[in-house]
Formats: structure tokens, C-alpha cells, sequence
């Protein structure tokens, strides 16, 4: 068997096992986490791989990245209207526009 055969069999099974674990963690660590945490919070008998920690979870992400979006575009819209401050200009509220006059 040549020797490169043997380092992409090596290999493919190393990136094999850290793709896994790596797979493995986002599962646990990322999806299920927030979720037990949260329902642990109310209740002492929680099971971690329950439908309510996996349903929980997928609620707690989906509010966190809305509320990221909504932060997101009041933080653009301010600093729009800084910009337009310092540039000299008059940011129209309604229009959303910077007038440089």
C-alpha cells in the first residue's frame, strides 16, 4: 500500500472524527443549551433531549436573532443620521434622507 494512500485514509478518518465531534457539540452545546437552561429555570425534572428543550431552544434562537434584526436597524438608522449630523447636513425624519444644503 503506498504511503499516500495510507495518509488520505488517515486523514479522511481524523476530519471524519473532528467533523463528528464538532457536529456532536453545535447539537448539544447550541441547539439543546439554551433550551434546558431555560426550562430548568421552571422545573426541576427536565429531560434534556425532550421535545419541549428542542421546541424551547429553537424559540429562544429565533427571538434572539428578531431582536438582533430590530437592534440592527434602529443602530443603522442612528448612526445614518450621525453621519449626516456631522457631515453638516439636516437628516428629514419622514423622508429618511440626509439634505446637505
Amino acid at each position: 500500500m503506498p504511503l499516500g494512500e495510507i495518509a488520505s485514509e488517515v486523514l479522511g478518518t481524523v476530519f471524519r472524527f473532528v467533523g463528528q465531534v464538532l457536529i456532536d457539540v453545535v447539537a448539544e452545546v447550541i441547539v439543546k443549551g439554551p433550551g434546558y437552561l431555560i426550562c430548568r429555570l421552571f422545573s426541576r425534572d427536565v429531560d434534556p433531549n425532550g421535545m419541549r428543550v428542542a421546541v424551547v431552544s429553537i424559540l429562544f434562537w429565533i427571538t434572539l436573532v428578531m431582536a438582533a434584526w430590530a437592534a440592527w436597524g434602529e443602530f443603522s438608522e442612528a448612526a445614518e443620521m450621525d453621519r449626516c449630523l456631522d457631515a453638516g447636513g439636516a437628516y428629514d425624519d419622514q423622508l429618511r434622507q440626509c439634505r446637505i444644503e
